[in-house]
């Protein structure tokens, strides 16, 4: 057995240091990587994908030639930070891994980077004269917006893998069952004008909420819904409601810590409105001229449509799973060239099929604003597939075997959130999710964590499996 090739805290700090959320490149951090891998004796290869002017990369360490492969995928991109000021744990810098006893905070620490770190550690200690069935170590872009990365290297020509081991956190349960994930995108192009009168306010609401993962959004409070009611009971209120802004959420797979809604009401006085606990006020008179107003009549058909399909799939229920029904999401809310843009994020049990419900979402869309094209559009951005492996599969056995020589608790439980593995399962790869760190109340938001004393038992059974499997 070999000695350790890298210290861990070391290259934990250089690899969060790089700035990997997610529609950005990942390029530099990817070429790193692929440095870290050569160390440990691994071929090197790159599988690019460009998007515009944005380079995008997997990294692939290879240990050993031949066929049926064992996979050891982590994701190399993060979500956005979010506010700064938030991390008070890493001094206000999401990029600056910070010990604190045995917790590792920033951001990445725990999906997933710290888990491709267990990983090559792991492959490390391996003489490659012991290595006797080719390994696969792949750092992925594009996990957090897609899945992106996991496609591009399904379209590749190296060996497909008999079995994967996908890193995500999971305090090193075993998950062989996840949700998948639907996103679904209303782009409204259609504006109105408005000229207010002598001496309008305009008034600007802030409201405060708390990020969480979108698949345990009761973890979190979604501040667009919070705008969404204050709105609502504006419309019962007064006739007339001019919407000049609204947004808020930074990406679909969040729930969104903050809104921002600017409005004009002909028939309200300046001190119809108040504070909130989690609500901030302010109003300003409105110059003289025109404004473009957002069609905001049209987006709350958007959202009591999405209630009346969606809401009723949250009945079945599967206990494997917490929350254990379908959930869905009004995530963000954003202005670009194309429009003003609603994003939907539902997700459906295993064997849970949305193909009638988004149908219908289009259809009654269709029935209310006409056919889509100059006013409207619909998205179906995003449908990866859920997990639910067999627990009768070798790898599985295999898993289990290897998690008691690492002397780790077995485990065996389902993922509210989606992943790779359901995309590697739908190209005829078994996969399982496992990695270090805590997914709930953790990940997507500020202060993300891992306990270095975890990531270290990651190392213990990913060098338990590698001896079993490939040894």
């Amino acid at each position: 057995m070999a000695a350790a090739p890298f210290d861990l805290i070391t290259e934990a700090k250089r690899l969060v240091r790089f700035n990997t959320v997610t529609w950005g490149s990942n390029a530099e951090c990817a070429v790193y990587v692929g440095a870290l891998m050569r160390k440990i004796g691994l071929e090197v290869s790159y599988q690019e994908n460009r998007e515009g002017e944005t380079l995008f990369m997997n990294v692939v360490g290879q240990a050993g030639r031949g066929k049926d492969p064992l996979l050891l995928a982590t994701h190399l991109d993060t979500v956005s930070p979010g506010d700064p000021k938030l991390w008070t744990k890493t001094g206000g810098d999401p990029f600056r891994l910070t010990a604190k006893g045995d917790s590792l905070y920033g951001l990445g620490a725990a999906d997933t980077k710290l888990d491709l770190l267990a990983k090559l550690l792991a492959l490390g200690r391996i003489r490659r004269s012991e290595v006797k069935r080719p390994v696969l170590v792949l750092g992925t872009f594009g996990e957090e917006s897609g899945l992106r990365g996991a496609a591009r290297f399904c379209q590749g020509d190296l060996p497909r893998p008999s079995m994967a081991l996908v890193g995500e956190p999971s305090e090193l349960s075993l998950v062989t069952r996840h949700k998948g994930l639907v996103v679904l995108e209303v782009i409204l192009k259609s504006r109105g004008l408005f000229r207010p009168d002598s001496g309008q306010w305009a008034v600007e609401a802030l409201f405060q909420g708390r990020a969480s993962h979108s698949s345990t959004p009761h973890l979190g409070e979604n501040a667009l819904q919070q705008s969404i009611a204050f709105m609502r009971d504006l419309r019962r209120k007064f006739t007339k409601v001019a919407v000049l802004s609204w947004e808020g959420g930074e990406g679909h797979n969040m729930i969104p810590a903050s809104a921002r809604l600017r409005f004009c009401l002909p028939d309200a006085p300046k001190r119809s409105f108040a504070p909130g606990a989690k609500r901030k006020i302010k109003s300003e008179r409105v110059p003289a001229g025109w404004y473009s107003t957002l069609p905001w009549e049209k987006a709350a058909a958007c959202l009591e449509t999405a209630e009346s399909l969606f809401g009723p799939l949250e009945k079945k229920r599967d206990k494997g799973f917490d929350p254990p029904h379908l959930t869905w999401n009004l995530t963000q809310m954003k202005e670009s060239k194309e429009g003003w843009s609603l994003v939907f994020d539902v997700r459906p049990l295993p064997g849970q099929s949305l193909r009638a419900a988004i149908k219908n979402f289009e259809g009654k869309l269709w029935k209310r604003f006409g056919p889509p094209g100059a006013d409207w559009q619909f998205r179906l951005e995003r449908d990866n597939s859920p997990l639910d492996l067999d627990l009768k599969e070798p790898l599985v056995r295999e898993a289990r075997a290897a998690l008691a020589a690492a002397r780790i608790p077995l485990r065996i439980t389902a993922k509210a959130g989606c992943s790779e593995a359901g995309l590697y399962a739908r190209v005829g790869i078994p996969s399982v999710v496992i990695g270090p760190g805590r997914a709930k109340g953790n990940i997507h938001r500020p202060n993300e964590s891992v306990s270095l004393k975890q990531v270290k038992a990651a190392v213990r059974f990913y060098e338990a499996f590698l001896e079993r499997t490939c040894s």
